[in-house]
This record gives structure tokens, C-alpha cells and sequence, in this order.
């Protein structure tokens, strides 16, 4: 994939002092997610790893219990070099953006992972295409969900014009095909997103159901972080609520009980800028 743009939220929101103070501000799984990606592609530069130990192979996994390839196929984003470079902002912008949605419980945003990784593999396997590696599209299926329960964020590209977020992933598919990429990676990771939404968040049947809370070995493996204990956030967020970079915290969540947020404001949130703007904010 030769396209993704990062973005950045607005200074005061996660921003951090250092490469440490940013690294620890993360949240927790999209932290081990990004220093997952990143150690793949060092060990794999200097000859301590190949790339061919960590690629999705089920014969290897059934037949030789290799099992961490279930994992290393969605930690792994090629060489260093402007994609990789690229595809590291956009899976740290959103998959941090749309942990937070999760308020801090690390384990369903685990996982909301995990499920849309399962599916990500049997449509890889039963399609045919045999993807050697699907951490692209993990990293749209997070753009999706994300662009889905954010509908109305406008985004300024470029600078030159503004889109909203509920249009960005259409923006983005285009964008690769017109650099002579392939779009089946994004298509992939769109449908999975669009499945875990609608079933979690609009089916009346599925809607909320206890299937998309983390199970209690999980729970028990991975420990909550309240946003609010998290460096750099400045409180939790509500669910369903503002985009995350535009949340009060846990300090200003009875404030928010008692008035209306007002409409998200044009240039609200620019992806390829580097700077947003609080929505809804004061």
C-alpha cells in the first residue's frame, strides 16, 4: 500500500514533551500494537529475524506449531521506507483514536481486534488470495469503525478541501488505486470494520450484545486503564460521545451531563495537516 496519511489531534490532547512521554501517552494495545510493528521491521533489517518466520501460514501453524504467526502477520509492515513510514501514523492515529472509544477498557478494544482479525484470515483463506501479511488491513478495519462512529468530523485534505470522516475511507480507496495500488486490502479491512459495526452498534439483535465484550480469561490477561490514568488523555471518554481528541475527561463529565454538546465545526479535524481542532468543544 502506497498511500496513508497520518493525522494529528491538537496540541493539549496527548501531546507530549518527548518520544517517551508520546510513547507511554498511548494506550495500552495500540502501544504494544506500534512497538510490535516497529521491532518486526528492526529485526528483521538487521538479519535477526525473516520476514518469512512471521508471514500467515497454516501449514506451518497446524503442521509445524508455529503458532505466533497468527499474531506476527498483523505486526509486520515491510522494510523502513515511506509506506511503512505512512502505515505506522495511520495504525497509531486510529486504532489510538478508537481505543480510547473503548474508555479504557483495553481488553474489548483487544478484543474488537482479535474478532476482525479471526475474520480478516478466514476471508484471506477461503477467497483464496493467501495475504501473506494482513496488518494493512486491520489497520482499515480501525479506519472504518472509527469513520462510522464519527460520521460527521470534517477533514481537511491537503488543505485544498474538506471531506467528512463518514467519506474518508471512500477518499482513501480512491487515493491508492489512482497510485497505482491495489484496493483489496482496503476493501478487506472495510468489510470487517462495516461487520463488527453494524452488528455491535445498529442490528437491533446483536446491538451491544455481551459477544463484543471481552471474554473473562481476557479480561483477567489484560488490565483496564482508565483514560483518566493514562499520560497525556486528560480523562476518560464517553462512549458514542465527540471524537476522542475532543473529550472533557472525567472532570468535565457532569458538565457534559448537563448541556448539549453544540455541532462539530467545519475544519474540525484535518488527517493530512498534522492539526485538528477541539469539536465541540468551548
Amino acid at each position: 500500500v502506497k498511500m496513508p496519511f497520518g493525522a494529528q489531534g491538537p496540541p493539549g490532547q496527548g501531546a507530549a514533551d518527548s518520544p517517551q512521554a508520546w510513547y507511554m501517552s498511548l494506550p495500552l494495545i495500540t502501544r504494544c500494537w506500534f512497538t510490535a510493528c516497529v521491532s518486526t521491521t528492526i529485526l528483521s533489517a538487521v538479519g535477526m529475524i525473516s520476514p518469512m518466520t512471521l508471514y500467515l501460514d497454516w501449514s506451518a501453524i497446524l503442521f509445524k506449531f508455529q503458532i505466533w504467526r497468527v499474531v506476527t502477520n498483523f505486526c509486520f509492515l515491510g522494510k523502513f521506507g515511506w509506506p511503512f513510514i505512512m502505515n505506522l501514523i495511520f495504525m497509531v492515529q486510529y486504532s489510538k483514536t478508537l481505543e480510547k472509544d473503548f474508555n479504557g477498557s483495553a481488553s474489548d478494544f483487544l478484543w474488537c481486534l482479535i474478532m476482525g482479525g479471526a475474520l480478516l484470515c478466514g476471508i484471506n483463506h477461503v477467497t483464496g488470495m493467501m495475504l501473506p501479511f494482513l496488518t494493512i488491513p486491520l489497520i482499515f478495519m480501525t479506519i472504518w469503525i472509527w469513520s462510522r462512529k464519527h460520521p460527521n468530523v470534517q477533514m481537511s485534505v491537503f488543505g485544498l478541501f474538506n471531506i467528512t470522516s463518514a467519506h474518508f475511507p471512500i477518499f482513501l480507496l480512491v487515493l491508492t488505486m489512482l497510485m497505482g495500488g491495489s484496493p483489496v486490502q482496503n476493501i478487506m479491512g472495510y468489510f470487517v470494520g462495516h461487520v463488527y459495526w453494524f452488528l455491535k452498534e445498529v442490528h437491533p439483535t446483536t446491538k451491544d450484545h455481551r459477544f463484543f465484550s471481552a471474554p473473562s480469561f481476557l479480561k483477567r490477561l489484560v488490565e483496564d486503564q482508565p483514560l483518566e490514568h493514562t499520560p497525556g488523555y486528560g480523562g476518560a471518554v464517553r462512549r458514542g460521545g465527540a471524537p476522542p481528541w475532543g473529550g472533557r475527561g472525567a472532570a468535565g463529565q457532569q458538565q457534559q451531563q448537563q448541556q448539549q454538546e453544540p455541532p462539530a465545526r467545519a475544519g474540525g479535524f484535518s488527517a493530512f495537516r498534522g492539526q485538528g481542532h477541539r469539536l465541540g468543544g468551548d
